[in-house]
């Protein structure tokens, strides 16, 4: 059993620093590597860091002999070809969201992945939140019945640069691979694969999805619908329905923490009381408005609240190290399978735009 896994990260923009960041909330993490594409980089962040080792390129880095993992934070264009080189070094890694730009992508990663028997994971840090599982076990326990629709929305107004990350089409940016991938992954995390997918996306001079929307069906009685914006702040939470209530999961969706859980009477039992007032089977109108206070009435509030250890980060890289200790090659929170399934749902996406 590993005592203490041994870290490498390959890059040093924001991510790669929050990541870090988290991992040090960890005392069975270390820190030990860092690869840039400049020497001074590689120093400068190892230095932030506390970290003994800063490699001036990504290939010395992923042939450190003495790294048990390698994050991968460099930019969405950039995954696949960081992956495979983390790969073919016999290392296994953790790659930022989004894994790859399409599925093509993410079949190659996967395939090296499970060929070498490489632990593989995607970063997706919101399945990961203490809150997430709770939610799972309210869900799993039928506290809000059968659930039959999915709402969230993610989105932030980002200041234009055509050639940044969100903005610049060849390095993997726009709505959809930066903030509504989190919303997909909400929605296959709750209803699992869809059966068709609707989307429409306003178009940006750069070629990327300004902003975007998606309505996925699952048989005939269950709906997600989604939708992400780099123009505009949204309210970045979610709402699960059901047939016996609803779960709100507050804002930030990305890292939530919060959630409210309503219960109500299913309208089989929204029966009009006998207290005087039968007078209401008379009237279509007022027999409604009744139900409807009906319901309000019997209507159950209930809060929960997780708290964040860390800057969130260390939770997706706990689950990483927990794998590795147990000797396993995929997650069960965030396994391979379901990371292509939402990559091959992005591609149906963009298809649908015709850009």
């Amino acid at each position: 059993m590993l005592e203490t896994i041994r870290w490498g990260i390959l890059g040093t923009g924001v991510v790669a620093r929050d990541f870090a960041q988290g991992l040090q909330s960890l005392p069975d993490a270390q820190l030990l590597a860092v690869g840039s594409r400049s020497q001074a980089k590689a120093e400068e962040f190892a230095r932030l860091f506390s970290m003994p080792r800063a490699y001036k390129n990504y290939e010395d880095l992923v042939d450190d002999k003495d790294l048990d993992v390698i994050y991968i934070a460099t930019p969405n264009h950039r995954h696949k070809d960081h992956c495979l080189l983390a790969l073919e070094a016999g290392k296994s890694v953790l790659c930022e969201k989004p894994f790859a730009l399409d599925a093509k992508e993410a079949r190659e990663i996967i395939a090296i992945a499970r060929r070498k028997q490489l632990f593989c994971m995607e970063a997706m840090w919101m399945r990961f939140m203490p809150v997430m599982s709770k939610l799972r076990n309210y869900l799993d326990a039928g506290a809000i019945g059968e659930v039959r629709m999915v709402e969230a929305n993610l989105g932030f107004p980002v200041a234009f640069n055509e050639n940044d990350r969100f903005s610049n089409r060849q390095k993997g940016g726009g709505a959809l691979f930066d903030l509504g991938i989190y919303t997909l992954s909400l929605a296959s995390y709750l209803l699992g694969n869809p059966t068709q997918v609707v989307s429409q996306a306003s178009i940006g001079s750069t070629g990327v999805d300004e902003q975007s929307a998606f309505i996925l069906s699952y048989g005939q009685e269950k709906l997600a619908i989604l939708h992400t914006s780099l123009c505009t702040q949204l309210s970045c939470e979610a709402l699960i329905i059901g047939t016996r209530g609803r779960i709100r999961i507050h804002p930030p969706l990305y890292r939530p923490h919060k959630l409210s859980i309503t219960r109500f009477q299913g309208p089989e039992s929204s029966t009009p009381r006998q207290n005087g007032l039968n007078y209401v089977k008379k009237l279509p109108v007022v027999r409604s408005v009744y139900f409807h206070l009906e319901r309000l009435l019997s209507e159950r509030l209930e809060k929960v609240e997780e708290r964040i250890e860390g800057n969130g980060y260390n939770y997706e890289a706990a689950e990483v190290m927990r794998c590795l200790r147990a000797g396993k090659l995929e997650s069960e929170i965030m396994p391979l399978d379901e990371t292509l399934r939402i990559v091959e749902i992005m591609d149906t996406i963009r298809s649908q735009w015709n850009c």
